[in-house]
């Protein structure tokens, strides 16, 4: 299925309902699952990456297929290496060629033992759930915040304090700030000092818990407001007091043009008199934010240096090819090097072809607040923005005409 998206308006006007944090989400699923009682949540992500893992934790199959769920392999990796019983644990053809063995190395360093069906260091994996203790290892932070974070979230269920030491400047470090918080509210004990985590053995409680709104699902807005003529739109259910690394989109947009303000019931962009001249940013603690600024920066002909692209190439696809490749169908010129892009601020020109989804959410959001700027744009597989945004579409709808076509 494609999508044709042709704006209705060029004002970004009126106020847009943001789901349930999926970080959160997906974090607090496993910290109810290893409660001793289970407590009430509200807003929880209706995402798909939420609820693939929120069946996974209500069944008992021998088999589990994440398809496409990052963070559902991790943290299930984690998980069912401590639980009675054995599972495969497998995903899609793209899940097959992320690689998990710095979590699996850990764990079975803590006494787990899952082993590899296929290629080694990758899924399928097979895991005998045992009795797990604790102790003090050592995982490099360089590839994914969210092998240490799988590794936090089972610490309390250890009978010894589990030491995590962390080689390196790890990854999207406000992420693991976050899962020691939620931790903290839910009656876990930890510390970090520098690059060591401690974990204190007890008990996870709590007696209801509500899910912030999601940031990362926030820039794709910010986007639109930014490529809009006129913008006065409120983002509704953002806190200033907020637990995602993401709240730094407003730093970022604020940055690019954007006028962001916190007011009640949430977060009202509008377009400010004067423009900044930022012309870089470090995007290593927030890879989620890199879409959505990227295409945006095209969308405005801003030339701008991206540094920070550490683990983009591991992601749904390779995000830096990906934004490169749908960048030039606009004639967009952009250069990579290392862990940088750098986009020439060149004027877009209208494509000839329909845009790529590359079956990643994020690649589509990031490329739909391009309709504010072009008579029209065809996206292929719109619907995978399921993945974290089920809702996207009707909200876009407002703004712009969205037809599918066979």
């Amino acid at each position: 299925m494609k999508y044709i998206l042709r704006a209705k308006t060029h004002s970004l006007r009126g106020s847009i309902e943001l789901p349930g944090s999926k970080s959160i989400s997906n974090r607090i699923l496993i910290i109810q699952a290893l409660a001793k009682r289970p407590f009430e949540l509200h807003s929880l992500s209706k995402a798909d990456d939420t609820r693939v893992l929120t069946q996974a934790l209500e069944r008992n199959d021998i088999i589990t297929d994440v398809g496409p769920a990052g963070t559902a392999m991790r943290f299930l990796t984690a998980y069912y290496a401590g639980q009675p019983g054995e599972k495969v644990l497998t995903g899609s053809d793209r899940m097959k060629q992320r690689p998990i063995a710095i979590l699996v190395d850990a764990l079975n360093a803590l006494g787990a033992k899952i082993t590899y069906l296929e290629k080694e260091g990758y899924p399928p994996l097979h895991i005998e759930g045992r009795r797990l203790h604790g102790g003090s290892i050592t995982v490099n932070g360089k590839v994914s915040s969210q092998f240490i974070t799988a590794l936090m979230l089972i610490g309390p269920t250890l009978p010894q304090p589990l030491e995590i030491n962390i080689e390196g400047d790890p990854l999207s470090r406000p992420y693991i700030l976050m899962t020691q918080s939620l931790m903290e509210q839910c009656g876990a004990q930890v510390s970090i000092e520098g690059n060591c985590i401690r974990i204190m053995p007890g008990r996870y409680r709590s007696s209801t818990f509500t899910i912030e709104r999601d940031w990362s699902a926030a820039a794709f807005w910010m986007s639109f407001g930014l490529l809009a003529r006129k913008t006065d739109v409120l983002l509704k259910g953002l806190s200033d007091e907020s637990l995602q690394g993401d709240r730094a989109a407003v730093e970022l947009f604020e940055a690019l043009g954007l006028a962001c303000s916190f007011e009640e019931g949430g977060l009202r962009l509008r377009k400010p008199e004067q423009v900044p001249s930022t012309s870089s940013w470090n995007f290593r603690n927030h890879p989620d934010l890199v879409q959505p600024a990227a295409f945006a920066l095209a969308g405005a002909g801003k030339a701008f240096k991206l540094d920070g692209l550490d683990n983009l190439r591991l992601k749904e696809t390779d995000r830096i090819q990906a934004i490169s490749q749908e960048l030039s169908k606009f004639k967009c010129s952009v250069s990579t090097s290392g862990n940088s892009m750098e986009l020439s601020g060149s004027p877009l020109h209208q494509p000839h072809e329909p845009l790529s989804a590359y079956d990643d959410h994020r690649m589509v959001m990031a490329m739909a607040p391009l309709s504010m700027c072009f008579s029209e744009l065809i996206i292929e597989n719109p619907m995978v923005v399921a993945k974290s945004y089920p809702g996207f579409w009707k909200q876009v709808e407002k703004f712009v005409d969205v037809r599918a076509m066979r």
